[in-house]
């Protein structure tokens, strides 16, 4: 039995590598087609949650939800902002060391709205802050750790945020976290 699981995780790593590669060439090829449209926020963290909270509980984090006002919607795909928001709440939790904490939270700016998420993790030098967007780069990699993925999440999000209107920012301070914001145009 303990094989098996070992294979099957193998199998959904090696599958989720292979997704975020053909997301990627579609992406660089222009390939991708947006149902724009009102999407409500708390509809997608409510979706998103469930699917990160294994995650969550097996590295022993606290996953913080502030609440959401009703009328914050966005302009943008909804299967690509939960694609978006998914994978920065799986990042949270592969590079926040355990007993620490996630924060989600929404704001409200400018003609925008954003779902920020926040970590206690490892944080991100300031001058690699431009360079974790890029293709196959993964900060804190090293021969003798490693993280699960090829390193093209954020460089997916942020295209995708980008094409829907938005935009995909981050502040980081090492060891003490990160903040990400996805950014999207104010829906009706």
């Amino acid at each position: 039995r303990m094989y098996i699981e070992r294979i099957q995780r193998s199998q959904q790593h090696l599958l989720a590598i292979i997704n975020d590669l053909l997301d990627f060439g579609r992406i660089e090829a222009g390939e991708v087609a947006y149902d724009i449209q009102p999407v409500p926020l708390t509809v997608i963290v409510d979706a998103v949650e469930p699917m990160v909270e294994p995650q969550v509980i097996r590295r022993n984090l606290t996953l913080e939800r502030q609440p959401c006002a009703a009328d914050a919607i966005a302009l943008a795909d909804h299967a690509r902002v939960q694609q978006i928001v998914l994978n920065l709440l799986s990042n949270a939790a592969k590079f926040t060391p355990g007993g620490g904490r996630i924060t989600l939270s929404f704001e409200e700016l400018d003609g925008h709205v954003a779902i920020a998420v926040r970590d206690t993790g490892i944080g991100i030098p300031a001058d690699k802050l431009e360079a974790i967007f890029d293709p196959f780069v993964q900060v804190g990699r090293s021969l003798t750790t490693s993280h699960e993925g090829a390193g093209l999440g954020l460089s997916i999000s942020r295209n995708l945020a980008r094409a829907m209107g938005g935009d995909l920012t981050v502040e980081s301070t090492v060891g003490h976290g990160s903040t990400f914001r996805l950014i999207l145009p104010v829906g009706d």
